[in-house]
């Protein structure tokens, strides 16, 4: 991955970025400032599994990312 500082202002397209290591590598991406576009099926809350894409969006805002509405 580039250079955190790099990100800042770019748009990353994240493939399974509601759980696991594809929700990781979003989170990374906000910190510094990238949108993040994220492909996720998960929408529903599951008791077995946690994370959503509305979830993984909203861990992203807080970062200081940005996660377009789907």
């Amino acid at each position: 991955m580039p250079a955190p500082q790099a990100l800042a202002g770019r748009t990353i397209v994240m493939s399974g970025g509601s759980r696991g290591i594809g929700r990781e590598i979003a989170l990374a991406a906000a910190r510094p400032g990238a949108s993040v576009a994220m492909l996720a099926k998960t929408t529903e809350p599951d008791l077995r599994i946690p994370g959503t894409i509305l979830s993984a969006a909203k861990l992203i805002e807080e970062a200081g990312g940005h996660a377009p509405p789907s």
